[in-house]
């Protein structure tokens, strides 16, 4: 992968927290995969682990308060790529466990 801001090829594999704010509501996602530049230390957060944060925006902001949200990303298995997608499905459903698990904390 190149990175989007140097332009360089030397992303590696990392984790991080991600805080973003929708619709009234802070989400905190952890252990979030983000390539990392390592020339330039910016971080990309791919389609991919958005369109999942994404997801988890609109099961968790139905109620019109302003709320906090902590999620911890699941730990996933690598698969071959013709089970990329129940993977994605998989991701979705321990996310909504965390969450799930969290919101009756």
């Amino acid at each position: 992968m190149i990175c989007q801001k140097c332009g360089r090829d030397s992303v590696t594999d990392e984790t991080i927290s991600y805080q973003m704010e929708c619709r009234n509501h802070l989400f905190c996602f952890e252990d979030v995969p983000a390539p990392k530049c390592s020339e330039c230390g910016h971080f990309i957060i791919t389609e991919e682990a958005m369109g999942i944060m994404l997801t988890k925006i609109d099961q968790l902001s139905q109620k019109a308060t302003i709320s906090y949200h902590r999620c911890r990303w699941p730990k996933s298995q690598l698969l071959d790529e013709q089970d990329q997608q129940d993977v994605e499905i998989q991701v979705a459903a321990e996310l909504v466990e965390t969450i799930n698990k969290s919101s009756r904390k």
